[in-house]
């Protein structure tokens, strides 16, 4: 049985963590709704989120061998960075830590959630009104239902409707890692950003763009028309490094030149977007 084919995980919080092995499972995501939640508790209960058909996965240093080959490139200068997709911001602390720079855009479409609670559910809701996830003590419910077994798919239906849509009683998360945001001031800049968008802002010196361009979350097309879209936003000579690490870190770090992308370095065979990337603006 496929875990990804079901829409009704368990609750860790009520459930023992023994039956993890047999269905899947997840923290309860509602410590978010309180205050004074440690790093770990956070990271691990952003994780929960789904967004479409992506996770918010985060996880501490997610890709070291491109933070490494990053700060070797990067030399002696103090580069403009911007890492596209950076779910709650954990890596980009790793990057901050390791890469000398002189500003830095931590950006994602996803930096918050709503939600609402009544009869022992909680139900949370993207920037959209759209529900995205129902919790109560024993189960989390994903609205995601695409391929899902017979019958949670119509179970999960049923939970997330019943929440109906989101309304003035809701209330925000902020979807940011609290080290993130106390260090956020006008040289660490925490933006919502969707790749499928121009980037407004400044030019940069480097785009880290992690487990975000691949081709299990978007077609050809859509993959080539985020890299176009990041093409606005480079300097010349910047780079760029796409990265995927589900499980093993592989990546590929280009170099922006005379409007082409350039292979400079291969992780680990590279991403699976390589050959299209060269193919298409190299």
């Amino acid at each position: 049985m496929s875990l990804m084919r079901l829409p009704i995980k368990l609750n860790l919080n009520y459930w023992p963590k023994a039956l993890k092995k047999i269905w899947a499972s997840e923290v309860d995501p509602r410590i978010l709704c309180g205050d004074n939640v440690n790093e770990i508790s956070f990271v691990n209960a952003v994780s929960v989120f789904k967004f479409g058909k992506t996770f918010k996965t985060t996880i501490d240093w997610r890709f070291p061998l491109t933070i490494n080959a990053l700060n070797y490139l990067v030399c002696n200068d103090l580069p403009i960075i911007l890492d596209i997709g950076a779910s709650d911001g954990t890596t980009s602390l790793n990057v901050m830590k390791s890469v000398p720079y002189a500003k830095f855009y931590v950006t994602d479409l996803n930096i918050e959630v709503f939600f609402k609670s009544f009869g022992g559910m909680t139900w949370f809701y993207d920037n959209n009104g759209s529900c995205i996830l129902a919790v109560n003590d024993k189960f989390i419910i994903y609205a995601d239902i695409d391929n899902a077994i017979f019958p949670f798919d119509k179970i999960s239906q049923l939970l997330i409707k019943k929440g109906g849509k989101i309304n003035g009683l809701s209330s925000k998360i902020l979807l940011i890692n609290p080290l993130l945001l106390s260090l956020k001031d006008k040289r660490n800049i925490i933006q919502k950003y969707d790749i499928f968008d121009v980037w407004p802002n400044e030019k940069v010196d480097v785009v880290i763009a992690a487990n975000i361009l691949n081709q299990g979350y978007f077609d050809d097309n859509k993959i080539i028309q985020a890299l176009k879209n990041m093409t606005f936003a480079l300097n010349e000579n910047a780079l760029i490094a796409i990265i995927d690490n589900r499980p093993d870190e592989q990546s590929t770090i280009f170099k922006y030149n005379e409007k082409k992308m350039r292979l400079v370095k291969r992780i680990n065979g590279g991403t699976d977007i390589e050959a299209l990337v060269l193919a298409n603006l190299g």
